[in-house]
């Protein structure tokens, strides 16, 4: 447990990725209110059925492989290759081995399994999905999301951009068919998260 010591406080550090783009900021507009895209009922959560899971998409980008790899060991990919819509703040590969270097740690995927094996991926991993399809401005626009979990994570936004749970918020609005990936510079933690 030494390896956490403080390591809630690795849910306000921000990383750097590479990739945003000024026509994905988390300002973009979006004509659907939140409370329908909460629900999954946007005009675009229909006619998606061409288009990749999220799943799919995630292990396509090429940029989440310690996701993917803690989604599996969750047992939790094919939740997100079904039908229910989400919309999952996407850590990168690079967010999680920062955590992994910060916390002794040779790579991201040792953390995962180190969280694996104190039953503590899974609540990690849900405190970075919501239930529907939230798009960029109805995120930044909420103040707050409730997540799978059942916690809350806080939305800020300020003059360096968007963030969630003090992860700074780099690409927004990944259309896939059953939801909306937005990327993130960072790991959450639960509210409660042992240290």
């Amino acid at each position: 447990m030494k390896k956490f010591a403080g390591f809630a406080a690795m849910s306000v550090l921000a990383f750097t990725v590479v990739g945003c783009s000024d026509t994905m900021s988390p300002a973009a507009p979006s004509a659907m209110s939140v409370t329908e895209e909460a629900r999954g009922n946007s005009a675009d959560s229909n006619g998606r059925a061409g288009l990749k899971t999220i799943a799919d998409t995630a292990i396509a980008a090429g940029s989440f492989e310690t996701l993917v790899y803690a989604l599996g060991k969750a047992g939790l990919v094919e939740t997100f290759q079904g039908a229910q819509q989400y919309t999952v703040f996407a850590p990168t590969d690079e967010a999680f081995q920062a955590v992994a270097e910060i916390k002794g740690f040779e790579t991201g995927k040792a953390l995962v399994d180190y969280l694996y094996d104190n039953n503590l991926l899974t609540p990690v991993l849900l405190y970075h999905v919501a239930q529907g399809d939230r798009r960029a401005q109805g995120v930044v626009s909420s103040g707050q999301i409730k997540m799978l979990d059942g916690n809350w994570a806080a939305i800020s936004v300020s003059s360096q951009g968007a963030t969630i749970d003090g992860a700074p918020i780099v690409t927004t609005d990944l259309i896939a068919s059953n939801g909306i990936i937005h990327v993130i510079g960072g790991v959450m933690l639960p509210p409660g998260f042992p240290e």
